[in-house]
């Protein structure tokens, strides 16, 4: 039972039963330990009769609880154990049913989400490099050499891997990082589980070593990351956050941000829902 459900009817019987069998003890308890009224026969007989007729309706009373309250301590013990007894089988009953829930929960999501293979994650990252370099090109652009594109992969893993420790370590006392899982037909970079609520983050990280082409990309860029949210929900049934995290070198991030900026003003429905962080290399390194 590691996740209790609390908020039910059982619990207020479990709740009313346990008050039904302290609260007699307790009450037998006071009245053992009491300490009685203790005067003289010269006090007494000096008290006026308004504090006699006290006197005499307390010790009354007295003795009326002495002969109920047995009576009652015990009705109210067998009404509270009645009361622990059915609402703690019931609830335990209902918390067998939940706990059945979440383990079968759970291994469907086991099933859903895959972690990606070494292959598998050169083939996405040679992917975000030829849609940039095919993104250049139709800027006019210089086309790129063979070195060159083995050096944009090379420097796609050294941005992911800053960006995981960046965020693992920012965010290291709420959530557990998860990188390159596969939920479906959707890849994502990195999710981060939160170990606090329902609401979990996902991140999508892109590199632009330069800014002239980005505006091309970026309704894509939200629309896709949008998207994989949508389906993290469905499959994992969980509440999530987006974070499309863009990386620049440092004389270029002032531009990022402008354009970014400008595009959130023109195509704000593209955004909503999308957290936008535009980081420079350094940062990530610091």
């Amino acid at each position: 039972m590691n996740n209790l459900e609390y908020d039910n009817i059982y619990k207020f019987f479990v709740s009313l039963g346990i008050v039904l069998m302290i609260l007699p003890i307790a009450i037998a308890v006071f009245l053992y330990f009491a300490e009685p009224i203790l005067i003289s026969q010269t006090e007494y007989e000096s008290l006026s009769d308004f504090s006699l007729n006290m006197i005499y309706q307390r010790n009354q009373l007295s003795n009326v609880v002495n002969i109920a309250f047995p009576w009652i301590a015990f009705v109210a013990f067998a009404a509270g154990l009645l009361f622990f007894i059915r609402g703690l089988h019931k609830w335990s009953s209902q918390q067998k049913v939940l706990d059945e829930k979440l383990k079968v929960e759970a291994e469907i999501q086991q099933k859903t989400l895959s972690q990606m293979s070494s292959a598998e994650v050169f083939e996405k990252v040679e992917k975000e490099v030829k849609e940039d370099i095919v993104i250049e090109t139709q800027n006019n652009q210089e086309s790129t050499t063979d070195d060159d594109h083995t050096s944009r992969i090379r420097k796609y893993y050294e941005i992911e891997d800053l960006c995981f420790s960046y965020f693992a370590s920012k965010y290291r006392n709420k959530y557990i990082f998860k990188r390159n899982i596969r939920i479906g037909r959707f890849e994502y970079d990195f999710i981060g589980v939160s170990q606090k609520d329902n609401i979990d983050l996902i991140f999508e990280i892109k590199y632009y070593r330069n800014i002239s082409a980005i505006k091309r990309q970026l309704f894509s860029l939200f629309n896709r990351l949008y998207t994989s949210g949508i389906n993290y929900e469905s499959t994992v049934h969980r509440n999530f956050r987006c974070f499309a995290v863009i990386v620049t070198a440092k004389e270029q991030l002032s531009y990022l941000r402008s354009t970014i900026e400008d595009y959130r003003k023109t195509n704000y429905e593209s955004t909503n829902g999308v957290e936008i962080m535009c980081l420079s290399e350094e940062e990530l390194n610091n």
